[in-house]
């Protein structure tokens, strides 16, 4: 009874471990499928994937074969260990070309290809003799070759690992794990050997379905092989944990149901409690799983691949992106964070040229031997405008799902910044052609003003009219140095005025009374150039011009909080000259909403002693003390 219940749990847990090992060879040679589009993805990587689903199936249809009774000699079960073993021996071809690519001595190399073509001619001997023997019913020869194959797969191993394996040309995860799993099959070829050769009777080759449940482990770890290119290598990963928790727990609980533990119990005596029994435990196991699975993934992928928080990095790079004023600035954050983040040797961005053209936003071009592993496009202006390329460091894996993920998140926050900054120009270079325009039209005014004063005082004192033309000259002279500037200091807008006052007092003579108010801390303040000059034209020629006697124009400036206060104040005619004012205070209020757009404002009051004040708030600009 205890050996039977020890067979049905040996074939209960032979079928869960070769089903999981099946799932996993599975997932795995779709993910080579889609890597192998990838330029320079070896296609040793498919051949890889499809010895282990060979392998795996193999032993599934075995397993099924026995738990339906059939004979260990029927066709069925001999056909699935001849799949079986034939994965096993064709699994080291894939490996050994894999390993070749580390090789780069030059005795190296050629030791790794005579290596390789000897595998060959042997695994394909080996091959065609299995299954020559098992159509001519050979089961003595059928049987032992199966033991050479299991020799053969161990001294592939033990000698394309010597052989191409070095510390400093191996990625770490790769060099550990290849001499872990080269060491296994190494361990179980001599234990092999130390208990004989497999014999006819197939009872005698159960030994091998004992590790079954072992085989999806194994496969996992074999994935390390593929790391180097291997882009998918960390959702493999993460999935064949998952199958491989999975299958550990089904393999407890069928254990657990054939044990003698349970059956204590009272599966004789009290069959429905060995029942419940069994179901506990059973739910037990999947809850643990459920709380289990994500931490150990978390643990895996960080034990494994090192990942960063790529959140967190995504922020920063966010943050330092803002700040960046130059393409060159958001270079160096891009280049700075995919080098930190990735642990690269090396990231560059530079400008796409038309070989970049056909690239596609989000695309991912992974390079063979040019000096960089991985080009990452980064679109703006609607096109690709630049390209990040990386280079993974010596000592680690090649870029998985998630870095690459990364990338080209990294990208897309390039591309936004280079758009904002190249609409910041465009704006920029929009707002300085609508201020030109904008000054354009207060000089010809201005001019045709002070040439009718000059003509007047030529016939009446030439002396003046002499003076009047230096200053005339100074005004223009200053208007054309600054013709290019957005913004000046108060104090040298003063200046200006002053001088252009001097011209209008020619031409008011002793009618016109001049004052300034000026804060000695509004001096160095920002405002927009020849801001004033036409509200002070304006009272000139609207409030003071037609009022009878002397009039009087204060011009000031304070500080408030946040603002420059300027202020043009006339007692002139009021508020009823307003409406003919036009022209200058459309200009002013223009030039202010292209300056601030509504941060700034224009207003008109009546006078305190009649007349009217026109006042101007304008945000003070950053780094100026409050």
């Amino acid at each position: 009874m205890h050996e039977h219940a020890a067979a049905d749990a040996h074939l209960a847990v032979s079928l869960i471990g070769f089903t999981a090992g099946f799932l996993i060879a599975g997932l795995l040679l779709v993910l080579t499928l889609r890597a192998a589009r990838l330029p320079g993805t070896p296609r040793a990587n498919i051949v890889f994937a499809l010895c282990g689903l060979v392998w795996n199936a193999g032993g599934l249809v075995h397993a099924f074969a026995a738990v339906s009774g059939m004979s260990s000699r029927s066709m069925v079960i001999l056909t699935a260990e001849s799949l079986h073993f034939s994965g096993a021996v064709i699994w080291s071809l894939p490996i050994l070309a894999i390993w070749r690519s580390f090789a780069v001595l030059p005795w190296q190399k050629s030791a790794g290809r005579v290596l390789a073509v000897a595998a060959y001619i042997s695994a394909g001997v080996i091959s065609v003799l299995m299954w020559d023997a098992l159509f001519h019913a050979n089961y003595r020869l059928f049987y032992g070759l199966f033991s050479v194959a299991i020799y053969h797969v161990a001294l592939a191993l033990l000698m394309g690992a010597a052989i191409c394996l070095r510390r400093a040309s191996t990625p770490r995860a790769v060099y550990l794990f290849s001499w872990g799993v080269t060491a296994a099959v190494s361990l179980a070829a001599l234990g092999f050997a130390a208990g004989g050769h497999i014999h006819v009777h197939m009872e005698r080759s159960q030994s091998l379905l004992d590790a079954a449940p072992q085989l999806p482990l194994l496969i996992v770890l074999s994935g390390f092989f593929l790391f180097t290119r291997f882009r998918f290598g960390d959702i493999f990963i993460r999935y064949s944990v998952r199958i491989w928790l999975a299958a550990l727990a089904a393999t407890l609980v069928a254990v657990a149901a054939q044990g003698q533990q349970v059956r204590v119990l009272g599966a004789g005596e009290f069959p429905t409690l060995h029942i419940f029994g069994v179901t506990l435990l059973a739910g037990a196991l999947l809850l643990s799983f459920t709380f289990l699975d994500a931490p150990i993934s978390r643990l895996v992928s960080r034990a494994f691949f090192h990942n960063a928080d790529y959140r967190v990095a995504a922020r920063e790079l966010a943050q330092r992106l803002r700040r960046a004023q130059t393409e060159s600035d958001v270079a160096s954050a891009v280049e700075e964070s995919a080098r930190q983040t990735l642990e690269l040797t090396a990231a560059h961005m530079k400008p796409a040229s038309d070989d970049f053209s056909n690239l596609q936003d989000g695309e991912i071009i992974e390079l063979e031997r040019t000096g960089g592993e991985v080009l990452v496009p980064i679109a703006s202006g609607g096109r690709i405008s630049h390209v990040l390329m990386v280079t993974p460091s010596a000592v680690r894996p090649g870029l998985v799902t998630q870095e690459l993920n990364y990338l080209r998140t990294v990208a897309a926050q390039c591309g936004q910044r280079l758009d904002a900054l190249r609409e910041a120009l465009l704006q920029q270079q929009i707002t300085e052609a609508e201020l030109r325009a904008l000054r354009s039209q207060i000089n010809p005014h201005f001019l045709f003003n002070s040439l009718n004063t000059i003509a007047d005082l030529v016939v009446r004192d030439p002396h003046r009219a002499e003076v009047m033309i230096l200053r005339l000259a100074g005004v223009f002279r200053h208007v054309l140095a600054d013709h290019n500037r957005t913004l000046t200091s108060v104090r040298e807008e003063m200046d200006f005025l002053r001088t252009y006052l001097s011209i209008e007092e020619a031409r008011f003579g002793d009618r016109l009374r001049i004052a300034f108010d000026v804060q000695p801390e509004a001096d160095g303040a920002q405002i927009p150039s020849l801001i004033l000059q036409p509200l002070v034209e304006n009272a000139l020629k609207h409030g003071l011009g037609p009022k009878p006697g002397p009039g009087n124009l204060l011009i000031s400036a304070r500080l408030e909080r946040n603002h420059v206060r300027l202020r043009v104040q006339d007692d002139g005619m009021g508020l009823r000259s307003v409406q003919a004012r036009g022209l200058g205070l459309t200009n002013v209020a223009e030039r202010l909403r292209t300056l601030y757009q509504d941060r700034a404002s224009l207003s008109l009051d009546p006078g305190e002693d009649g007349g009217t004040r026109a006042t101007l708030l304008i945000p003070r600009c950053n780094g100026e003390p409050v």
